[in-house]
């Protein structure tokens, strides 16, 4: 992000902690879909997780002095996110061993979580790379890869020639590909689904 149009890091959770309008927007902007990734995948439900989300920036928002980095809000926003998921999957048993079934299931539900978090982290680094690809390739790229529709779709929504629909997300693609392969801060887990991601 350009410095004329973002605040960068330092700037932004010094002007987030003063309640700073832009400031609370770009940091919504910048966790609400990769933790709206993360949640869903744990609730299996959009509409469910979207809410999670919602009051989970709300808490922090409330909290907004309690956070001195990005990346301690970060960590309270999954965190919190997590355990809001948590307590909706208890609240949607019904049945009359749901303390035993919670129990057995914490582990499951621990793997679930990291496999969700890096899905999540994923998504962003994809996400971010996208969005430096040229305009018509980026609508394609994002629509396949992120929303996952298929070419005909695609062509569809944006009056598009399917075969233009093919260049533009194979080429959009290797970009991405190229990207990820070059990012070497990535783990071997997060390369890997990166890679499965984009060859969808």
């Amino acid at each position: 992000m350009s410095s004329r149009t973002a605040y960068e890091e330092i700037e932004l959770i010094s002007a987030f902690q003063l309640g700073d309008r832009k400031a609370l927007h770009q940091v919504y902007a910048l966790f609400q879909q990769p933790l709206c990734y993360f949640t869903e995948q744990l609730v299996a439900d959009t509409m469910a997780a979207e809410d999670i989300v919602s009051e989970c920036f709300i808490s922090a928002f409330q909290r907004k002095e309690d956070f001195p980095s990005l990346g301690q809000l970060r960590s309270f926003l999954f965190t919190a996110a997590k355990n809001a998921a948590l307590n909706y999957i208890k609240a949607q048993k019904r049945h009359d061993d749901i303390h035993h079934s919670i129990e057995h299931g914490a582990d499951r539900f621990s793997i679930d979580v990291e496999n969700a978090y890096i899905k999540a982290e994923v998504l962003q680094l994809i996400s971010g790379e996208i969005e430096k690809l040229p305009p018509q390739c980026r609508q394609v790229v994002r629509l396949a890869i992120i929303e996952g529709k298929s070419a005909p779709e695609i062509a569809a929504e944006l009056n598009m020639a399917y075969q233009t629909v093919l260049n533009q997300k194979a080429k959009g693609v290797a970009l991405l590909r190229n990207a990820v392969l070059k990012n070497k801060l990535l783990s071997l887990p997060m390369l890997a689904l990166a890679l499965n991601m984009l060859q969808r």
